[in-house]
């Protein structure tokens, strides 16, 4: 039996592929950790990565608020108070999630590097060589929030590309995201996105 999906679904998804295309290289913070078939099932049926901690509770402010900015909108033009109010309550859980973010020792200590990024998936610089179908556990900082994201990847590709430059990573591996939250999805889009206005225009002024 063939299952027609909707227009506006339809036109949903085609839109999430098309920003998976889109890709920047940029400076992000991250580490990884090599997981068995075993433990990402284990995890993933449990929704670990979905579950809030103080490495990516920013995220999830960050995404709620978003999610929430038409509702504020309305509510500023029935009543300025309550919206001042709310967003004064918006700032107090910033604070706290800054707060907790800190309190996450890993967090200040992520290296960071050069790599190129998309909706899709990240490609970046390791020491030693990764085979392809490894399953990874990511966490990544982006720039200039600090937004954590928690997510899992395959890895791809992994190639040599030794150059005086590439020490001490001499690796660079590309890997697909896996099970991430469609709201960290949308925060990585936003960021390809922006980061690739900011260039343009930069571009612009230098010409």
């Amino acid at each position: 039996m063939n299952t027609k999906i909707s227009t506006a679904d339809g036109n949903c998804e085609e839109m999430r592929e098309r920003r998976g295309y889109f890709r920047i290289c940029d400076d992000i913070a991250l580490t990884y950790q090599v997981v068995d078939e075993e433990t990402y099932l284990e995890e993933r049926n449990k929704e670990s990565n979905a579950r809030t901690n103080s490495f990516n509770i920013k995220a999830k402010f960050t995404a709620m608020e978003r999610s929430l900015r038409p509702v504020m909108a309305r509510l500023k033009e029935r009543s300025e108070d309550l919206a001042f109010y709310l967003e004064a309550v918006n700032d107090k859980l910033d604070m706290l999630a800054e707060v907790l973010f800190r309190s996450d020792g890993e967090a200040g200590n992520l290296p960071t590097q050069k790599v190129n990024l998309s909706a899709g998936g990240i490609s970046f610089e390791v020491q030693e060589p990764l085979e392809r179908g490894k399953l990874l556990k990511l966490r990544l900082l982006l720039p200039p929030t600090s937004v954590g994201i928690e997510t899992f990847a395959r890895v791809v590709y992994c190639r040599e590309e030794r150059t005086p430059e590439s020490e001490p990573f001499p690796y660079r591996v590309g890997v697909e995201f896996m099970h991430m939250r469609d709201e960290d999805s949308d925060l990585i889009s936003r960021h390809v996105l922006c980061k690739e206005a900011v260039l343009r225009r930069k571009s612009a002024l230098d010409e």
